[in-house]
Order: structure tokens, then sequence, then C-alpha cells
């Protein structure tokens, strides 16, 4: 019979069972999932039994598909299918109707992100694991901000924040103790191969969304500003949304490429139009890769991005204030040269060796 663990430091990793709550399971890369994958797979690597539970009916979330198609969806799928991301062999995971102590594993420490699933989350029997909630962004987007306030202070919940500005944000609303573990870029897949001194100045990178709070469309008009007054530039955007209508033939899109370093490593700049953002991962990739960052002042990329130091900033739509922020680092080349290589500097304290080193002191001592 499976019994509770209060004291995990002096038990063998073999013997932990972590349990992740996902609010969903996403068929396209998404930066909070990564994150929480990352973290599964690394603490595999060291011993711990892991188990992914995806609900699949989560309060507050927006469905495509209806509750009977979902579950139908559920009992054919193969998780063997994950395309975008590889998971250590022996992670388990399972569907479950919802998150409820009647569906959910008896484990040692079970972690959560968003705040519905962490609300749910919340009610679960102390069987079911010491608390965490993974707190990537303030996830304000839609309102419910008594629920998502609510979500800071579930009772005996560890709550760990990716970013500076969200312990701020979180301590304003409970007595909780609250952590810091900065994200981790794996700088085995993301570093510099190509010398930032030899790139092409007039070439830039840009992540594309469909959503509004990206911003993709400021920025989409920036570059058409800089295209008017430097014709030689060249644009290449990434996404997991469709072919975006009306692209002008210069700029190239790739929809969920295979390789991002290669990408990042061709471009000599990186703008982001943000409106908010928890961490910005995709813009701290490039830094890792050696692009100079031009991106909106928000408190998510301010995490690494400081004025003159590691990267430009911008006003959050303000397409003018973006296009002359590129068309100077396209112009003053050693300012562009100098601007990636003290970020790309900056950011190595980003590592996943740092965060899992965090992370597994949390566990063991919580």
């Amino acid at each position: 019979m499976y019994k509770y663990k209060h004291d995990l430091s002096d038990v063998k990793e073999e013997d932990v069972r972590i349990t992740f709550i996902l609010p969903f399971k996403p068929r396209r890369p998404a930066g909070g999932f990564r994150v929480m994958y990352e973290y599964a797979n690394r603490l595999a690597q060291r011993g711990y039994k892991i188990h992914l539970i995806y609900p699949l009916k989560t309060a507050y979330m927006k469905y495509r598909l209806p509750y009977f198609i979902r579950h139908i969806l559920s009992k054919i799928e193969s998780f063997n299918a994950n395309k975008w991301f590889h998971f250590e062999p022996s992670i388990t995971m399972s569907y479950v109707p919802e998150v409820k102590d009647k569906y959910i594993p008896d484990a040692d420490i079970v972690i959560a992100t968003w705040w519905s699933t962490v609300l749910e989350m919340g009610a679960l029997s102390e069987k079911k694991g010491k608390k965490i909630n993974l707190i990537q962004g303030f996830e304000n987007w839609e309102g419910h901000e008594d629920l998502l306030f609510a979500s800071y202070n579930i009772k005996d919940t560890l709550n760990i924040v990716v970013a500076s500005y969200l312990k701020k944000i979180v301590a304003e609303h409970t007595t909780n103790r609250i952590e810091l573990i900065e994200n981790g870029v794996d700088n085995t897949k993301y570093h510099i191969t190509n010398d930032i001194a030899k790139r092409k100045p007039a070439t830039v990178a840009m992540n594309y969304s469909i959503q509004e709070i990206k911003g993709s469309k400021y920025g989409l008009q920036a570059l058409k500003l800089v295209k008017e007054r430097i014709p030689e530039l060249q644009v290449e955007m990434f996404g997991i949304s469709p072919f975006p209508e009306g692209l002008p033939e210069w700029i190239k899109y790739y929809r969920e490429p295979d390789n991002l370093c290669d990408l990042y490593n061709r471009n000599a700049i990186f703008i982001s139009n943000s409106f908010t953002e928890g961490f910005g991962l995709v813009s701290v990739e490039s830094m890792f890769c050696g692009c100079g960052l031009v991106c909106t002042d928000i408190e998510g990329h301010q995490e690494y991005a400081f004025e003159g130091k590691t990267a430009l900033l911008v006003e959050v739509k303000n397409v003018q204030q973006m296009a002359e922020r590129i068309i100077f680092l396209i112009k003053n080349n050693d300012c562009r040269i100098s601007l990636a290589m003290s970020g790309n500097d900056y950011v190595q304290r980003f590592s996943w060796d740092n965060a899992i080193h965090k992370m597994e002191s949390i566990i063991k001592y919580l």
C-alpha cells in the first residue's frame, strides 16, 4: 500500500513519485508546456518517477471540440505521437476526465501550471502529494482575476515563479512561500554557430502568432517601414500558425521549423512585439544564438533586456519606434555586434542545470 512520505531529503530519487498536471494536451509547440516537459524529462533523468496528467475537462477552458469527442479521441490516441517533444522513456502519461482525487494517482509531489488547473489541484487530498504551483506568467488575459489571485493563496501550496516581477505580484496576494526559478534554455540546442560579426546586418527574425497579445501585426508594420528605408532587408518568421495571408515575398515563413538554432544564427537581429510575456523564451533563445534583440518594454522582457546593454526597448504597439530601432542596428553594425555579444553573455545564467538544481532542492526539502 502506498505510504505518503513527509520528508524526502533522505529518500532515494527512484522512490519519489511526481505528478505533473497540465491544462490540456497541446498538439503544437507551446512555451509553458515546454517548460513543464523539460522539468519532467530532467527529473526523470535523475531517477524520479514522473507521470503526466491531461484532464479532458478543466474549468474556464475554451474547447474547440465537445467533451464526448475529446473523450473518444483520448481513447484512440497514442501518447507515442508526441511529435514536437521527445520524452524520456520512463515517463508515463494518462488522460483523466477531470482533476479529482479518484482520477489522480497518489504521489509525493504534484505540480500544476495555469491558474484554473492549480485551483483544481488545490482541492486534492494530501495523498496526491505536496503541491507546487508553477507560475509562468501573469495570467489575466481573459479576466477572472479574483480566481487568479486565489490560485496564489491555496493552503499548503508552494508558489514557484519564473521571473522576479511575478514574485512581487504573487506576494501581494498570499503569505504562502514563493520561490524564484528562472527558466532554463538548452545551450546544447541553442548556441552560436555563425559568428555574430559576420552576419548580414539587414537580416531580421521574428516569431509570428495570431494571438493579439503577441503583437505580430505591429512587428510586420514596422518591418515594412524598414524595407522602405533599407531595400536589402531580409526577414525570416516562424510560428505554429498557418502561412499568414498577404505576406510579402521578402519575408520567409516557416511553420514549426525543425531547427530554430539555424534560423536564429542566419539572422543578425531578433524582434519581439509582445504586449505581455511571462518570460519570453524565444527572445532568450535568440540571444543564446547571437541575435541582437529589439523588444517591447514589458516586465517579462525586463528580466534580461536592459536598454542599450543587452537589448533595445520599444513601447508596446509603437510601430515607428520599432522600425527606427531596427534601422539603427542595421546601420550601426558595431553597436549591433556589441549588443548581441553582451546579450549572449548575460543569458548564459538561464541554464537548465541551474533551474533543475533549484527545483530538485525544493522537492527534497518541501
